[in-house]
């Protein structure tokens, strides 16, 4: 048989008891160390600069899809993972 224990608390009291259990229960789901770096977006002056080549390079890679491009506030920016992920990868053409 289990024991009962019956005590009297105050509203103030076990508002505070509730807001405490609830506290760590979500502590306990939010991930300890979200460390994940925030995504760096570059200007087209910014990745031609990167990469050493001219805009008007950066702008034919563009439409080639060799690197991808993003359209914000009528800005064309990349970003700097895909960038160092494009330097790595080879693509084979055939002439």
């Amino acid at each position: 048989m289990t024991n009962l224990i019956l005590s009297t608390y105050t509203p103030e009291e076990l508002t505070g008891i509730i807001h405490k259990a609830i506290r760590e229960v979500v502590k306990d789901i939010q991930p300890q160390n979200s460390t994940q770096p925030s995504e760096t977006l570059l200007t087209r002056r910014e990745t031609a600069d990167k990469l050493k080549i001219s805009l008007v390079t950066l702008n034919d890679w563009t439409k080639r899809g060799i690197i991808q491009s993003y359209l914000i506030g009528g800005r064309v920016l990349y970003k700097d993972s895909e960038i160092e992920a494009s330097l790595h990868k080879t693509q084979t053409v055939k002439y």
